[in-house]
């Protein structure tokens, strides 16, 4: 690194371009992607839809953006995060914009697919982004406040949507929502900049090199790290999806109330994320282990997660089945920063299209478990049989991180000769 990168590097302007442009897109990517879910009641109401139909357009947005991350990977590697997630950001937030338009099921379900293709640059992009601005030293406290932000928009999002709901309409809440992004998406096009940690090598082809390609496909941390991320959104749907139905049916709570105790797991999550962030980089200083700083840390979350999740749905108390929402949901916070760590890590030139390929595995079942949660209960099985489901995957998610601590680093730029598993780096 040249000497007039120093201050860059160790001065302010990382954590101003953070804060000050990455954050705030994520926050409002986390409005828009949770106001239909917990408008979503007032609109069954409105329109005759059952729970099930309601199920498939909430989820509806993570098939379409699961499939879109691999080449919403690629592209943020190609065009860089200030183009790719500026008009992402354009475009979802019109979507929102548009969806007070629809008139039932289908219109909903086009817009919601929709609006998953477009976000789909998102994620990436912004990973990219603090990975460009931070030093590795430095970059789980940058993931830790990226993950912040989006756990904060959810935080918000429970209250402000339902008042805003109860006050306005539905119709008129995601039209201000959409309208807040549309502003956004300018403002980070006019000014964000790419950081000094981006690789300045040639523009790549528009299609990834196949020797790339292979290295990746035969990388056993490139498998696991998917399924890792696979477990865990597996279980962090339900917040997203399920929750609110749960918390109207099962603990029949106002719809007012909803919104509140909705917006409480998140807050703890978002704690959770900032200081496991920052606990991570500390364990790392001390130990120079990734595997004792990224990998333990996000198995041991996951599996809390899930036994708190189950433990939940068995309470016969609405407040004792709360506080255990709220420690299953902040048990994840650890997952979360470990796993985009490592998928920065994993490879030297190709974080977009690792981080590409998690979100693909993670809003795959983002989009399948609430669906096949609701068919579940829609049969006749209890909440605390229905959520199995996501709780045995999140231990699963467990095995999965271990995995991935355990193949290691690769460098997909070396020939295939070279380019072995490094676990030294990984300290297993």
């Amino acid at each position: 690194m040249t000497s007039e990168l120093t201050p860059k590097r160790d001065g302010l302007r990382p954590w101003l371009a953070l804060v000050g442009l990455v954050v705030p897109v994520n926050l409002m990517m986390a409005l828009d992607k949770n106001s239909f879910a917990l408008a979503a009641p007032r609109i069954g109401q409105t329109l005759g839809l059952d729970y099930v139909h309601i199920s498939l357009v909430i989820s509806a947005l993570s098939w379409c953006y699961a499939v879109m991350q691999l080449p919403s990977g690629w592209l943020v590697h190609r065009l860089g995060p200030r183009r790719a997630l500026g008009m992402a950001c354009l475009l979802w937030s019109v979507t929102t914009m548009l969806m007070p338009l629809s008139a039932g099921f289908v219109s909903f379900l086009v817009l919601r697919m929709a609006m998953g293709a477009f976000q789909a640059p998102d994620w990436s992009a912004s990973v990219v982004a603090v990975h460009d601005w931070f030093a590795p030293e430095r970059r789980s406290r940058g993931n830790a406040v990226l993950l912040g932000a989006l756990y904060l928009g959810s935080t918000l999002a429970g209250p402000l949507t339902t008042e805003t709901t109860l006050m306005f309409g539905w119709q008129r809440c995601l039209f201000v929502f959409g309208c807040f992004g549309a502003v956004l998406s300018v403002v980070w096009l006019l000014l964000f900049r790419d950081g000094p940690y981006r690789h300045r090598g040639d523009t790549p082809a528009l299609l990834p090199d196949k020797h790339v390609v292979y290295q990746l496909a035969t990388s056993g941390g490139f498998w696991a790290i998917g399924g890792f991320y696979l477990c865990m959104l597996a279980v962090q749907s339900f917040y997203h999806v399920t929750l609110p139905q749960y918390l109207l049916s099962a603990r029949h709570l106002s719809y007012r109330e909803m919104g509140w105790v909705f917006s409480l797991p998140w807050f703890c999550l978002y704690g959770s994320v900032v200081t496991s962030g920052f606990a991570s980089d500390r364990i790392y200083a001390r130990t120079g282990s990734v595997f004792q700083a990224r990998v333990l840390f996000g198995a041991a979350g996951a599996v809390t997660s899930a036994l708190s999740l189950e433990a939940a749905a068995l309470c016969h108390g609405t407040i004792a089945s709360v506080v255990l929402l709220c420690a299953a949901l902040a048990a994840l916070g650890p997952c979360q920063v470990s796993i985009w760590t490592l998928a920065q890590e994993l490879t030297r030139h190709h974080a977009a299209v690792v981080v590409g390929w998690a979100g693909f595995c993670g809003n795959l079942a983002a989009g399948v478990v609430p669906v096949l949660t609701a068919h579940l209960l829609k049969t006749g099985l209890s909440w605390p049989n229905a959520l199995l489901l996501p709780c045995l995957l999140g231990v699963l998610g467990a095995v999965c991180c271990l995995l991935t601590g355990y193949f290691g680093q690769i460098d997909e730029c070396q020939n295939k000769s070279s380019s072995n598993t490094s676990r030294e780096s990984y300290d297993v």
